[in-house]
Formats: C-alpha cells, structure tokens, sequence
C-alpha cells in the first residue's frame, strides 16, 4: 500500500476529501440552505465557518490583533475570533490526519461512502469530533450574540479600513460577513439545535461501522 505523498499528491488528496466533505454537508442541509430565513448564515456557516477551503488568516497572530485594535474594537469580538481559530486549527488538523490515513489506504480521488467511513473511524478520536460539532456551535452562538449588540457595528465600521493597512483586514472581513448573516435573526436556535442533532447523529452513525 502506498504510505507517503508528495506534497502536491497531499494537497490533492485533502481537496477530494473537502468535496466530499462538502458535498455531504449540502445534501445534510438542504432544507436549512434553500430557508429563506436561513439563507445568509447557512451560506456563512457551511461555506466559511465549518467547511473551509482556506482559512489564511490564522495564521495572524492574535496577540498583534489585540495590541493593534486594543481600545478600539468590542473585546467580545477578539474572543470570538479566538473561537475561530480554534475551531479552524482543529478542522484543518482533522483533515490532514485524514489525508494520511487516505494515503496510507491508497484511496483514489473518488472517495466512496465506505472509504470515508473507513478513514474517519481510522483516527479513533469519538471525543475529539464531538468537540469539533459543539465548538461550532459555540462560535456560531457567540457570533449570534454579538451580531444584537449595536456597539459591534460600531467597532467593525470605525475600524474596518484600518484594519487593511495594519494587515488584520481579513479577520475584520470574516467577522463583518458573519455579523451582516445573523443580525436580522433574532433567534437561532432552531438552526443551531438542528445542526448540532444532524452533526452528532451523523457521527454516531459512521462510528457504529467501526464498532460492529
């Protein structure tokens, strides 16, 4: 079997898992993407919050974006991209280590039901994936809330060109796209419950493989 990569093959490989991966979360999701209602933050969260392609910001250090914005920024919004940083590192970590394991079991670049099911049960990590589902939940909570607050709008507006020349205008970006999708909503939580439900349920579900 095949058991390393160049880093083009790798590269390669993680772009077939990221489609299969997205294509899994459109056709979960369905319903809550063509809403009306829902439009905007599922677009956010399927597209930019959960399933990333590139996340290049962060790498940006969060101790310059606190010396840079310290006294003019909302601080909620610097722990909230604290959360996505987190919430990205992990995902990206995720998978890459499936990468590997695609690698190591020579997958071809249409991965089937079985193989993903094979691959992901690999990593023996049911834990860490339901930290994964509930930390973006969490963010998703967290931008929700900040999004009613006026003083966000605020800070993003008085800062948002600023934060270009300094070089943190991709974070302020980020956000600001994640405060226009929640702001008309007054309450999540039935995209937030559903979400999470479907996520768990679909992780029981694919573990039960390994199990049996």
């Amino acid at each position: 079997m095949k058991k390393s990569a160049t880093p083009d093959e790798f590269i390669r490989q993680k772009r077939v898992l990221q489609a299969f991966q997205s294509n899994r979360l459109n056709q979960t999701y369905a319903d809550l993407k063509s809403d009306p209602e829902y439009t905007k933050i599922g677009v956010f969260f399927f597209e930019k919050l959960y399933a990333p392609d590139d996340f290049s910001f962060r790498d940006t250090s969060i101790k310059q974006l606190h010396k840079l914005l310290r006294g003019k920024i909302y601080k909620g919004i610097i722990a909230a991209v604290n959360q996505v940083i987190e919430l990205h590192e992990l995902t990206d970590e995720l998978d890459n280590r499936m990468v590997e394991q695609m690698i190591h079991f020579n997958t071809g670049t249409d991965l089937t039901m079985k193989e993903y099911q094979k691959v992901y049960c690999g990593l023996d990590n049911y834990n860490q994936r339901l930290y994964q589902i509930r930390l973006s939940t969490d963010v998703t909570k967290t931008f929700h809330r900040l999004s009613q607050k006026w003083i966000v709008a605020v800070s993003l507006k008085t800062i948002r060109t600023a934060a270009h020349l300094v070089g943190v205008g991709k974070i302020i970006d980020f956000i600001y796209e994640g405060y226009e999708g929640f702001r008309a909503m007054k309450n999540i939580d039935y995209f937030v419950e559903t979400v999470e439900k479907r996520e768990i349920a679909w992780h029981n579900k694919i573990w039960e493989t390994k199990v049996k």
